[in-house]
């Protein structure tokens, strides 16, 4: 019998566990009782502090907000309270006993973990609730012992941090945005603790510094060390101007990295201070600005460089100018302007099209360059015009030196696809302070000095007089007259005979027009047929020309005299002035027999849009006219475009024959021509042939026909006439 006392029932001061033993005889009766008592008063107290203790777990358990449960070693559950119970949608009778599910098998992982190793796991579980909702719990795992310290069972306590989550995935997706927009903006944030003399960058801020936040000591020193040594002292008085003040800090600065790239930085940051003005913060950002710099860079250089050859263009030419005025004068030296334009380059671009012109005016323009100093300036003014200036000048021949290789880097061939295009230039000279004191004044001296070369004959220079600006003013009258000169019949046709050697009689005469002004009296076509040209007004006058020819040819017919009349047509008629309906109306008017109307173009307007060129010519020859080809040899003409047009006749340009006495060159040229015409059955005619010795020799090498000074002169249609008569 086991009997068990307590001091106190309440609180017990001492507890014995009694347990008596009965004694018998051999009989087995019994004569008395062994008594042994056994004190377990701290047993008992143990027991009682366990069941105090699961009381008021339970107490506590079952009125937290959290999820409390308890598992065994082997992860069965031992107790979940009613949070708990609501959370699993199930009572603790169907739960406890049984695993942990695998779908909790982060939780059953830890549990099991710390029933081997007795360490305490925080452990984050993912809850869907019994409506359909996600929870976010985190869960802390403890393990208990028994008396002897051995592991007997798993505690946890699961806390819904689905608020605290929502909250960070909020905040994190904030941040992830704010860091994205950063990094697609180049824009980081920094903080300086001036306290602890910490700097705190974004990742945005070492990407763009390109630095490995492992490798760099987060201090200002060490961020004034990555700033361009030459914009350091710069930044640094920025920095201590803004504490001083207490403005905004805001700075432009370098970095300069060991490859020597440079990237441009935007600083912006305002100190904070603490109650006594101390300060204990700077906060700001840093904008990447490398790319709108070079944007910036690219705008300031189209803004003042020509798009095709990157020369200079008028605008910065002109803060050239003042900038080489100004040092001109202070040193007492003086300045040159030289205005180039292009000869023949109407023809090229006509001929040759757009994609031509542009290679060439950029392989000018690199041979300009190499005409001058490096403190001289070349710009282009638009389309083949150029302008120089010298700066410096101590002795004038110095300019005349630069102009004259100038002229000669011009003429030298030019090697585009498949041709080999010549050109030339015209120079006016205009010099500081002789011909003006600001730009404006030197440009338009030099541009007229440049006409003035012009008229001389091209591919040549000429310095500026006063004279000029006298003959300028007569240009424009010139071009005002011109207006109505056709209204009031001012214009006359003159005729140059053309002699066919193998009949030796007249056969052709070119029509020459002339301007019989009424107050300046004849004017030569040289004088007045540029400023047509450039006006647009030769549409009009060579359709008079064309209707004046063919009256005049038949009317020659009706007295007998049997020449065909040649017409020279401009670039700009071929093109704009409906020359095949001209011509029709002017032979119905006429009357003339369509065959003897000759038509000379120039090499410049056959090679211009080919294909459409062609049908022109087609449509021309079907009205029955002759044609021709003028000045042949100065332009790009190929043997199979000469073959498609299916021209009658080759006019050798002068420019050949007037040197072929001279020039062995010229002869071998004039003489390969002949010889290429006869091949394709053209005829050849040779102009400018101006004596016997010249009329030999174009005749031995078997030309067709000639014209010239030798035979006469162009002559008004009467004296034509006379000398017709004469000649036969």
């Amino acid at each position: 019998m086991d009997i068990t006392t307590l001091a106190a029932p309440d609180l017990p001061a001492q507890i014995h566990h009694i347990r008596f033993i009965p004694e018998r005889n051999q009989n087995g009766e019994i004569f008395g009782a062994l008594i042994i008592g056994h004190d377990i008063t701290q047993q008992k107290r143990m027991e009682f502090e366990l069941v105090s203790r699961e009381r008021a777990f339970h107490s506590l358990a079952e009125n937290l907000p959290d999820n409390i449960g308890r598992w065994d070693c082997e992860g069965r559950h031992l107790y979940i309270n009613p949070v708990y119970e609501r959370t699993l949608g199930k009572s603790a009778a169907e739960v406890i006993g049984t695993l942990i599910p695998d779908a909790h098998g982060a939780v059953k992982a830890a549990i099991l973990q710390v029933a081997v190793t007795g360490e305490i796991i925080t452990v984050a579980q993912t809850v869907t609730t019994k409506e359909g909702n996600t929870e976010y719990h985190e869960v802390n795992l403890a393990p208990e012992r028994d008396l002897s310290g051995k592991i007997i069972s798993v505690l946890g306590i699961g806390r819904d941090v689905t608020e605290r989550k929502h909250i960070e995935m909020v905040l994190e997706k904030s941040e992830q945005s704010l860091k994205e927009a950063q990094r697609i903006a180049h824009v980081g944030n920094w903080d300086v603790d001036m306290v602890n003399d910490m700097l705190t960058w974004s990742d945005e801020t070492y990407r763009i510094w390109e630095i490995d936040k492992e490798y760099f000591p987060a201090t200002f020193e060490a961020f004034i060390e990555t700033v361009h040594p030459e914009d350091r002292e710069l930044v640094i008085k920025m920095y201590n101007d803004s504490l001083l003040n207490r403005s905004v800090y805001d700075v432009e600065h370098r970095l300069l990295f060991p490859d020597g790239r440079i990237k441009y930085i935007h600083e912006r940051g305002e100190p904070h201070y603490d109650a006594t003005g101390k300060p204990i913060r700077f906060i700001g950002v840093s904008l990447d600005i490398t790319e709108r710099k070079a944007s910036e860079e690219k705008i300031k250089h189209m803004a003042h460089h020509d798009g095709l050859t990157q020369l200079p263009n008028r605008v910065l030419a002109k803060e050239r100018a003042q900038q080489i005025i100004a040092q001109t004068k202070r040193v007492g030296a003086k300045a040159a302007f030289l205005f180039i334009d292009l000869d023949g380059f109407k023809d090229i671009n006509d001929s040759l099209g757009h994609s031509a012109r542009d290679l060439l005016l950029i392989t000018i323009a690199s041979r300009l360059q190499l005409c001058t100093q490096e403190n001289d300036t070349i710009s282009r003014q638009g389309g083949d015009e150029f302008l120089i200036i010298l700066s410096e000048i101590y002795d004038e021949t110095a300019i005349t030196v630069t102009a004259e290789k100038i002229l000669k880097e011009l003429a030298k061939p030019v090697e585009i696809t498949t041709h080999t295009l010549s050109v030339s230039g015209s120079i006016g000279i205009a010099i500081y302070p002789d011909h003006g004191d600001i730009f404006e004044v030197l440009l338009k001296n030099a541009d007229t000095a440049m006409y003035r070369a012009k008229e001389l004959g091209k591919n040549t220079h000429c310095l500026y007089t006063q004279q000029m600006n006298y003959n300028q003013i007569g240009v424009f009258q010139l071009q005002n007259d011109l207006k109505s000169a056709t209204k009031n019949n001012e214009f006359v046709l003159f005729y140059q005979p053309q002699i066919d050697l193998a009949k030796n009689k007249i056969t052709g005469a070119e029509a020459l027009i002339r301007w019989q002004h009424p107050q300046r009296g004849m004017i030569p076509p040289m004088s007045f047929i540029p400023i047509a040209e450039s006006s647009g007004m030769i549409v009009q006058i060579g359709q008079w020309v064309i209707e004046e020819a063919c009256r005049q040819a038949a009317l020659w017919h009706e007295q007998g005299i049997k020449i065909c009349v040649a017409v020279n047509i401009s670039a700009m008629q071929f093109k704009r002035g409906n020359l095949e309906d001209v011509v029709k109306n002017a032979l119905i008017s006429s009357q003339l027999d369509p065959k003897w109307l000759e038509l000379e173009l120039t090499e410049s307007v056959m090679m211009h849009d080919a294909e459409k060129t062609l049908q022109s010519i087609r449509n021309l020859k079907a009205l029955g006219v002759q044609l021709s080809i003028d000045d042949f040899g100065t332009g790009y003409s190929s043997l199979a475009y000469l073959k498609r047009f299916a021209v009658d006749k080759l006019k050798i340009d002068q420019s050949f024959i007037r040197d072929i006495l001279n020039n062995p060159e010229d002869a071998i040229i004039v003489q390969t021509i002949i010889q290429m015409s006869k091949n394709l059955n053209l005829l050849t005619i040779a102009e400018g042939v101006e004596n016997q010795e010249i009329l030999e020799v174009v005749k031995n090498f078997g030309c067709d026909e000639v014209q010239g000074y030798h035979f006469a002169k162009p002559m008004e249609a009467s004296a034509l006439e006379e000398f017709f008569i004469s000649y036969t």
